[in-house]
């Protein structure tokens, strides 16, 4: 939230507490992941069943050596968005605020719960980080592909016309898998996106 090694205020505190608590009483978040064979011709994901994911030239790279893709998404839940569509801003800015930091680290962990499954299923292979459409050159349009590979709706995740997903707290995307893949590259060097505000904090 942005307080570093400061101690936020105690009703702030408490606050965000007390917002954690309903959070875990109404929450049911989910993922899911499916491993198909493939391999990278220059920037383009190739599966064996034909589909093909243009992830660019950072991605491409990064993902070189894989041999199958874990295709996946999770989200944070229906209930989880209705929570947070509970507060207005212009009624209370600092609820609306926590519920969307809540939020942010809720789905970020079901993510790696999706991996630590998918670690167990593909032991004794390596994988890569979760790379997601709209990132480092890939596509955002690409999703549209990726939810039709995973059957339409995959966690009851909804995609609009131009590729946002419903529940909000959503993510997706593909992991490379392999014997020679590189687990820990990757990084702000990688990445070409100029409008990055930690690549504003690095000017």
């Amino acid at each position: 939230m942005g307080y570093g090694k400061v101690e936020p205020k105690a009703e702030v505190a408490t606050l965000i507490a007390s917002m954690l608590e309903e959070v875990k009483a109404l929450a049911a978040p989910s993922c899911t992941f499916l491993v198909e064979k493939g391999k990278m011709c220059n920037d383009t994901v190739v599966l064996n069943n034909g589909a093909q994911f243009g992830v660019g030239k950072i991605l491409g790279s990064l993902l070189t050596g894989s041999e199958s893709f874990a295709l996946f998404t999770a989200t944070a839940g229906e209930d989880f968005q209705q929570f947070q569509k509970s507060f207005s801003p212009q009624d209370d800015i600092l609820c609306c605020f926590i519920a969307d930091v809540i939020g942010t680290l809720l789905v970020e962990a079901v993510g790696d719960r999706m991996e630590f499954f998918l670690k167990q299923q593909i032991h004794p292979l390596k994988h890569t980080h979760r790379f997601s459409p709209g990132y480092c050159g890939w596509p955002l349009t690409e999703q549209k592909n990726l939810f039709a590979q995973m059957g339409g709706n995959p966690c009851g995740i909804r995609l609009s016309d131009v590729c946002l997903m419903t529940p909000e707290k959503s993510i997706s995307g593909l992991i490379g898998i392999g014997p020679q893949v590189n687990e820990k590259v990757y990084g702000c060097r990688y990445c070409n996106l100029e409008t990055c505000y930690k690549r504003k904090k690095r000017k």
